[in-house]
């Protein structure tokens, strides 16, 4: 069998699985890759600055979920290289970051956004005693 068919193959399979753990993980009945995404792009601007692996990691889902997607819709063949195993590995790690809750979207649900208020005026501090 062809090296590059093994790899995809094997890549299809644990996206499969994927895709299956992260719709149970985010009570969702199907799409958890989409759902994932999804839930990261609306939080994009409060945490892609405090989050260092924010962006790489929506960058990383949509290249595995465009990989796939190409495999599923035959719009390449199983033969033809897609990608390394790495891609494996990258969805078993945060695997292993979602049971341990150190995944992006369990860390963002940890932070707490305050953003600094000014200091009230002399006259605001007076008037505030009185009301």
């Amino acid at each position: 069998m062809h090296k590059n068919r093994i790899t995809n193959e094997n890549f299809y399979d644990e996206y499969c699985f994927f895709d299956d753990y992260l719709a149970d993980y985010l009570n969702v009945d199907e799409n958890g890759v989409t759902e994932y995404i999804k839930r990261m792009k609306e939080a994009i601007y409060e945490v892609k600055d405090v989050l260092p692996e924010w962006m790489p990691s929506i960058a990383r889902f949509e290249k595995i979920k465009a990989r796939f997607e190409s495999l599923d819709n035959a719009q390449v063949s199983f033969d033809d290289f897609q990608g390394k195993d790495e891609d494996i590995v990258w969805m078993r790690i945060l695997m292993e970051k979602i049971e341990a809750g150190a995944d992006p979207l369990t860390k963002y649900s940890k932070l707490k956004f305050t953003f600094k208020k000014r200091k009230k005026s002399l006259l605001q501090r007076f008037f505030s005693l009185f009301n």
